[in-house]
C-alpha cells in the first residue's frame, strides 16, 4: 500500500453503465486503500462509496446529439459548479468514466483551471465508429485512458496517449446456459433510460402479442432499474401472460438460467446476453435528426459491438429507420421458432467473445492502473 493518508480522488459518472463499472472499481479501491476520501457524480451504486455525492443520474437524462442541444445550458452550469468545487478542493486524481460528451468538457474545464491535474478517463469513446479527431482531443487533456477493448488503444496511443486495456465487465458474467434444460423465460430488456422505453416499448408490445398468438405458456421475464420500475408495470398491467419484473440482482440471476430468447435495446446489455449464452434480437432506434446527421458520421454497418468486431451481423439487429413493425415480427418470430438459427448464433458468438476477453479480472487491472496515481 501507499503512503494515502487522506488521499481525495473525485469520480464522475453520469449514466447506469458508468455508474455500475464506478460501484466495482471504488469497492476495490478502497478494500486496498481505507483511508481514501472519495467525492464525485454518480447513482445509487456508487453512493455508499462516497463522502459527497453531487447530482444523481436523473439529472443526466440525454441521449442523441438533439436532446443534448437542448440540455446544454443545463450542463454548462453543472460542469462551471463542479469544475470550481475541484478547483478549490485539490484532489489527486480525478478518475470520468464513459460520457465522453460531458466528461470530455468537464475534464477540459478542470484542465484550464488547475494544469497539473492528474485525470484519467475509463471506457474510450467510439471514435472508432465516428468523430475520431475526439482521440487527439483527448490525448491532450487526459494522463491516461483505460479501454475495454484492445482494438481501441492503437487510436489514442497515436496520439500519445498511455491506453490501458482493462478487459469489458462481461468477465465477470458466467455463462450457465446449460444448467436448466427446460427454459421456457423470454427476457425482455427495454433499456436503462426512460426515452429508451418511450421510443422502443411498442416493439416489446408488439413482442408479447406475438408470443400471445404462437406460444402463451412462456413466460415473459423484465429485468429493470428501480426507477423504471413503476413505468413498466404501467405498460404491462394488461398483459396475460405471467409478466416477472426484476430489479434485483441476485433474482435476475435465476430468471436468466431459465431464459430461452432475449429481445435487448442495445448497448451493454446485448453483451451480458451473449456471455450468458442466450440467443437475441437487438432493436434500437436514434430520435430521426439524430440519425439523418449520424448517417453522415458514422463509419460502421452495426450498432452491436461483436458485430461490429466481427464485420459481419452474427446477432440479428434491426435498427433506426429499418425498425418496422412488420419487420420486427418477421425477426421476432424466427427468435421464437427458429431452434437452429439460434444454435449457430450462440456458436459464433461464443468464437466473438472469446477474443475480447483477457485472462485478469478487468476491476483488478483499473485499480491497479488507479493507484499509480496515489
Amino acid at each position: 500500500m501507499h503512503n494515502n493518508i487522506n488521499k481525495k480522488i473525485f469520480i464522475c459518472a453520469t449514466e447506469q453503465s458508468g455508474d455500475n463499472i464506478g460501484e466495482k472499481i471504488l469497492e476495490k479501491l478502497i478494500n486496498k486503500n481505507p483511508l481514501l476520501i472519495i467525492d464525485g457524480v454518480g447513482g445509487a451504486k456508487m453512493k455508499p462509496f462516497m463522502q459527497n455525492q453531487f447530482y444523481s443520474l436523473k439529472d443526466f437524462k440525454s441521449m442523441g446529439i438533439i436532446e443534448i442541444l437542448f440540455s446544454i445550458k443545463k450542463y454548462l452550469k453543472i460542469i462551471n459548479s463542479l469544475s470550481k468545487y475541484i478547483a478549490r478542493h485539490k484532489y489527486d486524481l480525478i478518475i470520468t468514466i464513459d460520457s465522453p460528451d460531458f466528461n470530455y468538457p468537464l475534464s477540459k474545464k478542470i484542465k484550464k483551471n488547475q494544469q497539473d491535474a492528474n485525470i484519467i478517463h475509463f471506457v474510450a469513446p467510439t471514435v472508432w465508429a465516428w468523430r475520431p479527431n475526439r482521440a487527439k482531443k483527448f490525448a491532450k487533456i487526459y494522463n491516461e485512458i483505460f479501454t475495454l477493448f484492445f482494438f481501441e488503444n492503437k487510436f489514442f496511443e497515436k496520439y500519445n496517449l498511455k491506453s490501458t486495456c482493462i478487459g469489458h465487465p462481461i468477465y465477470y458474467i458466467k455463462n450457465n446456459s446449460s444448467v436448466v434444460k427446460a427454459k421456457n423465460n423470454v427476457a425482455f430488456l427495454p433499456g436503462s433510460r426512460m426515452g429508451e422505453i418511450k421510443s422502443l416499448f411498442i416493439y416489446y408490445q408488439l413482442a408479447y402479442e406475438q408470443l400471445m398468438r404462437i406460444n402463451s405458456k412462456l413466460k415473459i421475464f423484465i429485468p429493470t432499474l428501480p426507477h423504471l420500475r413503476e413505468e413498466i408495470i404501467e405498460r404491462t398491467k394488461k398483459w396475460k401472460i405471467d409478466t416477472i419484473i426484476v430489479i434485483d440482482d441476485k433474482q435476475m440471476e435465476n430468471y436468466f438460467l431459465k431464459t430461452k430468447i432475449a429481445l435487448v435495446c442495445s448497448g451493454t446489455a446485448s453483451l451480458e446476453i451473449a456471455k450468458r449464452g442466450i440467443p437475441q434480437l437487438v432493436i434500437y432506434k436514434l430520435n430521426y435528426f439524430t440519425e439523418l446527421i449520424a448517417r453522415f458520421f458514422i463509419r460502421i454497418k452495426f450498432a452491436n459491438i461483436l458485430n461490429i468486431l466481427e464485420n459481419k451481423m452474427i446477432i440479428p439487429e434491426i435498427t433506426n429507420s429499418n425498425l418496422k413493425k412488420n419487420i420486427f415480427i418477421k425477426q421476432f418470430n424466427n427468435l421464437l421458432i427458429d431452434e437452429k438459427s439460434n444454435i449457430q448464433q450462440i456458436v459464433k458468438v461464443n468464437k466473438a467473445i472469446s477474443k475480447i476477453e483477457l485472462l485478469k479480472p478487468p476491476f483488478e487491472i483499473a485499480v491497479e492502473g488507479i493507484n499509480k496515481f496515489l
